[in-house]
């Protein structure tokens, strides 16, 4: 068993013996630390815990909103040793985690620090596909305004983790029944396949559209 199913295996061990605002704290504050750590794991285990022990939308909202404050943090530590760090985090660690030279050198030269900068930061948060490690160290190496970082890592994982409990919480039991029902019919495997190549190509599509949409904006100002 590698390290991270160790310790993902011990997130599901604590996940059982400490209530779930303190689960998800510590969960979504290594899971960004720890960036080989599901994405998806912290929020959809706490919300099929939630759902057992009968949770209310206030409840759920406070698991999302502490959840956040603490993926927020564990990103604004990512960020300042990116800052300060630079060399060692892309020259020694960037290649574990995707971030290049190259790659830095295209971001800074794609944000211009207008308020499109933040739209598009909240975005990258909010979109599930996208390693928020990875955003974190390059806006720490690029010197992404300080505030403007936290406030859009914090909305857009907000919006990720209220997404990854609904499904969690309100999804996966009607997946369950659904599949259940229909997973020994070829007609549906197939259209189901095609249906989930069809909807990545779009979610791809999409970024793209949004992302020469918000450059085009800039160009104008």
């Amino acid at each position: 068993m590698s390290i991270i199913d160790q310790i993902v295996a011990w997130l599901e061990t604590l996940s059982k013996t400490i209530n779930l605002e303190l689960f998800v704290v510590i969960g979504s504050f290594l899971e960004e630390i720890i960036a080989p750590i599901p994405s998806p794991f912290v929020m959809t285990t706490a919300a099929a815990l939630a759902q057992a022990q009968g949770y209310i939308f206030l409840q759920l909202f406070l698991l999302v909103a502490v959840a956040s404050i603490a993926k927020t943090v564990s990103s604004y530590i990512i960020y300042f040793a990116a800052d300060k760090l630079e060399d060692l985090v892309v020259g020694k660690l960037g290649k574990y985690i995707g971030l290049s030279h190259k790659l830095i050198e295209q971001i800074g030269s794609f944000l211009t620090g207008t308020w499109i900068d933040d739209l598009l930061m909240i975005i990258a948060r909010a979109l599930p596909f996208i390693p928020t490690s990875l955003v974190s160290a390059g806006a720490g190496v690029i010197k992404y305004n300080k505030r403007s970082f936290i406030v859009t890592t914090f909305l857009g994982v907000m919006i990720r983790n209220a997404f990854y409990l609904w499904v969690g919480y309100y999804g996966m039991t009607a997946l369950e029944n659904f599949w259940t029902q229909n997973k020994s019919n070829p007609i549906f495997l197939g259209l189901m396949g095609v249906g989930l190549l069809g909807l990545l190509y779009l979610l791809f599509k999409l970024k793209d559209y949004l992302f020469e949409k918000f450059l085009s904006l800039k160009k104008s100002k």
